[in-house]
């Protein structure tokens, strides 16, 4: 598939800047990038988007993730922003999100990325236990937190995401259901919680090599979702994703149903439908506008790879959705391994449906090796 002949209503944006590397992250970013290297940025940014302008259609929904897109100063993140209003057409019910550090949100940026569209925001708390925060080598304050979502409110926002970490080596029930009584007293309108995964060659894995136990993550599993329904009415609709109705991200959702996206900027993926693009994760070469590397798969792999990546959504696949998604039939398509996991108890099957049992949310690792 050519990917100049299709229109792109979704897109991603990397911004790799952050004020300190924390210790479990392995995506592509840069700490204490310099005045010049950030001006790089939007210089390259803006003429990547404008080479791009034939293949957008209105967007329905932009992420600016990172990184940390607020580490920009303001006068810079007034440029960025005029670049994507500038260049790009933007729908009015659009879902603008920004990934921020609560160290860098202030109240004029605030103000600023309302006064330019965005009107979702995630904040990344990742704990309010200072013991925690120093396992994960998480920077800032925790009172940072408090004040940025008293900015929020004090704007009226409430589209607004806040991630946890859990699953922490020597993290308590207690420490996670304490994050979880100020998570629900910030009243976020969405909760992604994340279990740590510790990457190779980051510097967590270098002091820890093992996570928790099999039998504490199930507890603690349980827990975040118990409290989540119970005292803020969010559901899970996805893996590691909570929120009340109708504050669902657009945009995750969009990738995990197989749809198509573009992404701008240095490691940024994007998704034609068939093959997945990948810009460089090198600064220098993404300025130099070295080409994005193609990650093709045969049609009925992709498939196998889009019909994987739907059923971490509480819903699972509709059988017509997914074959006009893909062209395939899943029953076709893996029969047997789709059998096989509702003997296990971790599919549903309808006639007109599948999806992942809560048992099977819970084991989604060993449903994918399944499958694939």
């Amino acid at each position: 598939m050519d990917i100049k002949k299709i229109s792109y209503n979704s897109l991603y944006i990397h911004v790799p800047f952050c004020a300190k590397l924390c210790d479990y992250c392995a995506f592509f970013v840069i700490a204490k990038p310099n005045r010049t290297i950030r001006q790089n940025y939007l210089n390259r940014l803006k003429r990547e988007i404008q080479d791009k302008t034939t293949l957008f259609e209105p967007l329905d929904n932009i992420y600016l993730g990172g990184g940390t897109p607020t580490h920009f100063s303001l006068k810079e993140l007034q440029k960025l922003l005029r670049i994507l209003t500038s260049n790009l057409p933007i729908s009015t019910d659009c879902e603008f999100t920004i990934e921020g550090n609560p160290t860098c949100f202030t109240k004029d940026k605030i103000k600023l990325l309302l006064d330019n569209g965005v009107n979702r925001f995630s904040i990344g708390v990742q704990s309010f236990s200072d013991e925690t925060r120093r396992t994960i080598g998480r920077a800032g304050e925790v009172s940072r937190i408090f004040n940025v979502v008293d900015a929020l409110q004090s704007y009226s926002i409430k589209n607004y995401n806040l991630d946890l970490i859990f699953g922490v080596p020597n993290q308590s029930i207690d420490q996670l259901r304490l994050d979880l009584d100020e998570l629900v007293k910030l009243s976020p309108s969405h909760i992604s919680a994340y279990s740590l995964m510790i990457k190779e060659k980051t510097p967590l894995a270098k002091r820890l090599k093992n996570g928790i136990n099999d039998d504490f993550f199930i507890k603690m599993w349980t827990l975040i979702e118990e409290k989540l329904n119970n005292e803020c009415g969010m559901y899970r609709y996805e893996i590691s994703n909570f929120s009340k109705p109708g504050y669902e991200c657009r945009h995750n959702y969009n990738i995990w149903k197989g749809g198509q996206f573009l992404g701008v900027g240095p490691s940024a993926c994007y998704f034609d439908g068939i093959s997945r693009w990948t810009n460089p994760a090198n600064f220098n070469k993404w300025i130099d506008g070295i080409d994005a590397i193609e990650d093709y798969l045969d049609l009925p792999d992709r498939a196998i790879e889009i019909l994987l990546t739907g059923l971490r959504t509480s819903k699972g696949w509709e059988h017509s959705e997914f074959k006009l998604k893909t062209g395939f039939d899943y029953n076709k398509l893996r029969y047997k391994q789709i059998n096989h996991c509702v003997s296990k108890g971790l599919i549903h099957k309808e006639e007109n449906r599948i999806k992942l049992t809560k048992r099977g949310m819970l084991l989604s690792d060993y449903v994918e090796r399944e499958l694939i």
